[in-house]
């Protein structure tokens, strides 16, 4: 089986060749001068954005014994040697299967797969789809890949490995599109010009650039609101305790709106004494916001009911980091220790809610 399998020109570019009697006609037919990246401008030059287009082509995944499976797809690599050679498109019409090196029997190797044009100056110029077999070490190194070229994925083999599963494939293609169009790529990842509009797949969300170099999270919701409630009257015993907590996993980017809403705060302590009580929000174990209830009597009955919400921001510091986190309200009444209640029924709940917030 062989290492690598040669791509063709897309069906529109049939009768072209990469460098036709030693000339460059296709990387000056300007084909690819659509894919081009205004983020990375140095001085007047404007160089291409290598990668996949679109976001199913080119993905490799595990065949059988040592082998491995390259899906069908298009891709497009900027001319390494120069920047204002232009680029190269190319395409893989059908399913390779590509072989991998045997395994050394005491150490283990990483290797990669990449897409790449191998331009010659002569029409003998091709593109292919290939592994690069990288040295067995007892810390292996990634082998560099060839010039004009994408990595696609990086495969881990372990000693003495007869056959490759999907969990030893890590997935690395980078996408680009044409002028206008929706990038696929993580936030923070790349640059683009402004108004680029890019989907970032970790939060399910599509986000756009302010300016050449940072990236703002659109107007949109990435996760839904988490909500949780309670329907019945909630005692403590006076110290400091969790009335309602939901988990959420942020993006890192985006701030929250956090809402909680209470219908009202009561003790039975007797109407000769008075009591209120504090909220206090926080994302996992730090304290974000508080709101305190004035002096009401202790009387069993109902009292100083309200809601508020609170907007985390990058001006005050505490914009949720990507991953997990727990979102809390806490109460506390800080006339004593003695039993107290917040009120609740089916029609008039307890509320916590947590969403992204839309600016």
């Amino acid at each position: 089986m062989a290492t690598s399998q040669t791509t063709s020109l897309p069906m529109w570019l049939a009768g072209c060749t990469y460098d036709g009697s030693g000339g460059n006609d296709l990387r000056n037919s300007g084909i690819t001068a659509f894919f081009f990246d205004p983020g990375i401008v140095t001085g007047s030059t404007i160089g291409l954005r290598s990668g996949v287009v679109g976001g199913a082509g080119l993905v490799v995944t595990p065949g059988t014994g040592m082998n491995v499976l390259v899906q069908p797809g298009s891709f497009v690599v900027a001319n390494t040697a120069s920047a204002v050679a232009g680029g190269y498109a190319s395409t893989l019409p059908s399913q390779a299967t590509l072989a991998v090196a045997t395994a050394d029997p005491t150490n283990p190797r990483l290797d990669i797969i990449v897409a790449y044009v191998s331009d010659s100056g002569t029409s003998a110029s091709f593109g292919a789809v290939e592994i690069i077999t990288g040295a067995a070490a007892p810390s292996p190194s990634v082998p560099s890949a060839p010039a004009n070229s994408i990595t696609l994925a990086q495969l881990s083999v372990p000693a003495t490995t007869t056959s490759i599963t999907s969990g030893l494939l890590a997935d690395l293609r980078p996408f680009t599109t044409t002028t206008g169009g929706i990038l696929r790529a993580s936030k923070g990842s790349v640059t683009g010009y402004t108004g680029q509009l890019a989907y970032d797949p970790p939060s399910s969300s599509f986000y756009h650039n302010n300016n050449t170099s940072n990236a703002t999270q659109m107007r949109v919701l990435p996760w839904a609101p988490m909500l949780t409630t309670r329907s019945a009257s909630f005692t403590w015993g006076g110290t400091e305790t969790t009335v309602l907590s939901v988990p959420v996993t942020c993006d890192g980017y985006t701030d929250i709106e956090i809402f909680f809403k209470w219908p009202g705060v009561y003790s039975t302590h007797g109407s000769a004494f008075s009591f209120n009580v504090v909220f206090r929000m926080y994302i996992d174990s730090t304290q974000v916001d508080a709101y305190f209830t004035p002096n009401d009597i202790a009387d069993g009955n109902a009292h100083s009911g309200g809601s508020w919400s609170y907007y985390t921001s990058g001006t005050t510091g505490d914009t949720p980091s990507a991953g997990a986190h727990t979102v809390k309200v806490t109460c506390q009444n800080l006339s004593g220790t003695y039993t107290t209640g917040i009120y609740g029924l089916s029609n008039n709940k307890q509320i916590l809610r947590v969403k992204p917030a839309s600016l």
